[in-house]
């Protein structure tokens, strides 16, 4: 295989890793933002109600759902971190006007995981 060919194949490779990554942190991400949502107060009342949940019941899955968000978030963070680290891999491969385009692209991708931050659950 020749070295032009493994490079592109790994431009390739990092790019969709990069996808990989980027998507599995969106939706941790939606998951925080759907939990510190103005609507999480009315959620957890349905939620109770529904399960006829005591006093007691509430308390501990308040204490567990809370437990869970600080360790999603910290999944969050090594995302990022992730993120970060492959996009400056893939930045170092690419020469100045490729790096141009590579910006626009991160900024369009960064934009739609903003937009989809203010549109309802699906």
């Amino acid at each position: 295989m020749s070295p032009k060919t493994k490079t592109v194949l790994l431009i390739l490779l990092c790019f969709v890793l990069g996808v990989i990554v980027g998507f599995m942190a969106e939706k941790y991400y939606l998951n925080s933002r759907l939990t510190n949502h103005p609507d999480f107060a009315q959620a957890r009342k349905e939620f109770a109600q529904r399960l006829h949940l005591d006093t007691l019941q509430l308390s501990r899955v308040d204490s567990l759902m809370d437990s869970h968000r600080r360790k999603m978030e910290d999944i969050r963070k090594l995302f990022s971190l992730e993120r970060d680290t492959l996009r400056g891999g893939i930045r170092k491969l690419l020469d100045s006007s490729q790096n141009r385009i590579y910006d626009d692209f991160i900024k369009e991708i960064d934009a739609r995981r903003r937009d989809g931050e203010r549109q309802p659950p699906r």
